[in-house]
């Protein structure tokens, strides 16, 4: 059983390998890399993504989001280049009903529009947008629990956005990095 075992992880293996040189070959290569093959820095998408200052967003969901966006980009420096100005809007739709006509559940919908300019001031480099939709329980005459509930939700929907947002000026800097 130990040799079907170490077979079958030979053969893994080495389909792995196979994998990872295809995908070489045909061009991938990680957002994030260095580009100049050094291997010696975080690479220049990683710089051009710390050098984004996110402008103030309002509202206690516009802090989380601005939080989680600040973490992705690591912005340790403080010498920005370029100002990100996010649009938040959340939207609260009841969902299932008790007998006593309250919801059980409640979904989040979020739609973050953004706006990347260089600094001081300039016309924009690039625009998009971002949505998110969450949704947690309403527990019966469990107020704080529901508020828990609620802001965690909160917190979810800014991490994801978040994620798209970076994940979107990323490839902006990839495509503005090979020329197209």
């Amino acid at each position: 059983m130990s040799r079907a075992r170490s077979s079958t992880s030979c053969s893994r293996r080495a389909a792995l390998a196979a994998g990872l040189a295809l995908a070489g070959g045909c061009g991938f290569r990680p957002i994030y890399a260095d580009r100049a093959g050094t291997g010696g820095g975080e690479g220049e998408i990683a710089e051009a993504l710390a050098a984004i200052r996110v402008a103030l967003i309002p509202e206690r969901q516009g802090q989380l989001l601005r939080e989680a966006l600040n973490a992705r980009l690591r912005n340790r420096t403080g010498a920005a280049r370029h100002e990100l100005r996010v649009a938040l809007s959340i939207t609260r739709q009841a969902l299932g009903v008790r007998r006593d006509e309250t919801s059980s559940r409640m979904r989040l919908a979020a739609v973050a529009s953004f706006t990347l300019a260089p600094l001081p001031s300039g016309d924009p480099l690039t625009t998009g947008r971002s949505y998110a939709v969450d949704a947690f329980n309403i527990a019966t005459d469990q107020y704080f629990a529901a508020q828990l509930s609620g802001e965690a939700a909160e917190r979810r929907l800014a991490e994801r956005l978040a994620e798209d947002i970076v994940a979107q000026l990323a490839a902006f800097y990839a495509r503005r990095a090979a020329g197209s």
